[in-house]
């Protein structure tokens, strides 16, 4: 008999092109997870009053990842505030929102707690964490995927 008693084993990462060490997280998301489906579709009204539409770019999907109990070493460890640099052989979530793929910057792999693999970028210019207990860090992570063309 298989004991199901056990915690999940974590499978979230975010991977990168060039070498780049993986983030692969200590803990997954907590689920329920959160998707936003976005049309890509602006709706504006003309000076008369009447409503139109149109589209303003390709439809995209929005994944909010919640996080509790994530690990220091996961959130910024081994990472320097001052140089923005990050220690050899580790990987943090700061350096990647900072360096590896700043806002507004190439995309990379988002690989789900179910082992799907998305093409994303972040979709916020901010991380909001919190400390919640002695070495662990709380908060969400927004990340945008392209879901079709224009």
């Amino acid at each position: 008999m298989d004991d199901m008693t056990g915690p999940a084993i974590a499978e979230t990462s975010f991977t990168a092109a060039g070498g780049i060490v993986p983030l692969n997280f200590s803990v997954n998301p907590s689920y329920p997870g959160k998707f936003l489906l976005q049309s890509g579709i602006a709706r504006t009204l003309t000076e008369g009053g009447t409503e139109y539409a149109y589209r303003k770019g390709a439809f995209y999907g929005l994944y909010t990842l919640s996080f509790e109990g994530m690990p220091a070493a996961d959130f910024d460890g081994g990472f320097d505030y001052k140089t923005s640099a990050q220690a050899e052989g580790t990987q943090s979530l700061v350096n990647w929102f900072v360096n590896v793929a700043p806002p507004g910057a190439a995309g990379f792999t988002y690989k789900d707690p179910f082992g799907s693999e998305h093409a994303v970028s972040f979709a916020e210019d901010k991380l909001e964490f919190s400390l919640t207990d002695n070495g662990l860090y709380g908060g969400t992570v927004v990340l945008k995927e392209i879901l079709g063309g224009i």
